[in-house]
């Protein structure tokens, strides 16, 4: 699961302040910039070039002569590229776009830029024959993890034989916290396998129910492909075409743009070769993005039903006292017990006749659920313990909403001459 950046794709080469930087090391007045001549330019690249001279640099150490040949490859690029006027033009364009959209991605000594903290499409990986092979990542994300497959599964029976026991509870619980937690990392590597690695994004929208997970993680695929497949492959084969980076594609884009044509095709100038091939790799990345997101969809399938049945495990307390025909409720999401207290984050409000819910007051000084209990409650409602594993917490909310106005609806239903309140959809 390696990152390779594409430059003028993902990053790009500052030659200008390249030049500049070795300018001044050197005391020379020159400077260089988008608008100077090509003798400007020129001059400035032949006096960076006689600095670094094999033969100025002969009796130096090894590293010191290292540092030179880089130095020198880089003025060649330099040269290549700022003293053709056509690749100038080409370059003087993107080298703005980067300057003005992403100034973080702007390299001045030639090294490769890529950031950690930002999702990374990878066409290349995706075009290969060869799918990325996550397995050690997997190995080490169990390795550190101490996943065990087996461990849900048995506090499951566990659970399943003494479902009114706590402890039980709370063991089946863990194990399908950790599971998912397995689960979360292991989307990483599926994602890498149609291209994505390092993926931060959340799929679209608020999760309200499990249910829905799935179908988020759907979306979030079809739009990803229709995002980034056909803008990343116009983006590589316009620098392909120039020779900017030296990526598989430039080669084999370069080779079916020169191509001759096969006997009785119909004849076409080089740029509609060039444009038939990109078209070409598009259906192609297209077709391997559909097969290899089964990947994503198999690891989606296990999360959504490990968050279905967590959902069913989450602590739901009734507190205070309801009364009869109430139609308003209070709940208070809650933190899990640390040292034997348990700190209350917010109180929302959950109108049943209409399923709204708001929040009603946060809580930010540390106070407890015993603090709570010890002021007295408004009016009746419930308590949610949040899983800090699960992110959206709307999921554990909704689904505490629903067992509870369920719970509600049982009792009003069997008390004498109690008329129900309506029970709409969840939050």
């Amino acid at each position: 699961m390696g990152l390779d950046p594409v430059e003028g794709v993902h990053y790009i080469f500052d030659r200008y302040a390249f030049l500049n930087a070795i300018m001044a090391d050197g005391k020379y007045e020159n400077r260089v910039s988008p608008e100077s001549s090509a003798d400007d330019i020129r001059k400035a690249c032949s006096l960076a070039r006689a600095m670094y001279h094999p033969d100025r640099q002969a009796r130096t150490g090894a590293e010191m002569k290292e540092k030179a040949e880089h130095k020198t490859h880089l003025i060649a690029d330099c040269e290549r590229f700022l003293l053709n006027p056509e690749l100038k033009t080409f370059y003087d364009e993107r080298l703005k776009e980067f300057q003005d959209k992403k100034p973080g991605f702007v390299s001045n000594d030639g090294h490769a830029i890529i950031s950690l903290g930002e999702t990374f499409f990878d066409i290349g990986a995706l075009l290969s024959d060869e799918i990325v092979d996550t397995s050690g990542f997997e190995t080490q994300v169990k390795t550190m993890l101490q996943y065990d497959d087996t461990r849900a599964p048995q506090m499951k029976s566990l659970y399943d034989l003494m479902p009114d026991n706590p402890q039980a509870k709370n063991l089946y619980r863990d194990a399908l916290t950790q599971k998912l937690v397995y689960l979360t990392l292991l989307e990483d590597a599926a994602w890498a396998k149609v291209g994505y690695m390092n993926r931060k994004e959340k799929p679209d929208g608020v999760l309200i129910r499990p249910a829905d997970y799935t179908k988020q993680i759907e979306a979030s695929l079809q739009k990803a492909a229709d995002r980034d497949i056909n803008s990343t492959i116009e983006r590589h084969g316009a620098v392909a075409q120039i020779g900017m980076a030296k990526t598989p594609l430039l080669l084999e884009f370069n080779a079916e743009a020169e191509k001759p044509p096969a006997p009785g095709a119909e004849l076409m100038s080089p740029q509609e070769r060039f444009r038939q091939a990109l078209d070409e790799k598009k259906t192609v990345a297209r077709h391997n993005f559909e097969i290899r997101a089964d990947y994503v969809r198999d690891v989606a399938k296990q999360k959504q039903s490990v968050l279905e049945e967590l959902c069913t495990l989450t602590p739901v307390e009734p507190v205070g006292t309801v009364q009869h025909g109430q139609a308003v409720y209070d709940f208070y999401l809650l933190d899990p017990p640390e040292d034997g207290q348990q700190r209350v984050l917010l109180r929302m409000t959950l109108d049943v006749t209409d399923g709204n819910a708001g929040i009603a007051e946060m809580y930010k000084d540390g106070r407890t659920l015993a603090d709570l209990k010890a002021a007295g409650f408004a009016r009746g409602g419930f308590t949610v313990t949040r899983n800090a594993e699960i992110s959206d917490i709307l999921v554990e909310i909704g689904a505490a909403s629903q067992r509870f106005l369920d719970k509600m609806e049982k009792e009003q239903a069997a008390a004498p001459k109690a008329s129900n309140a309506p029970k709409p959809p969840s939050p």
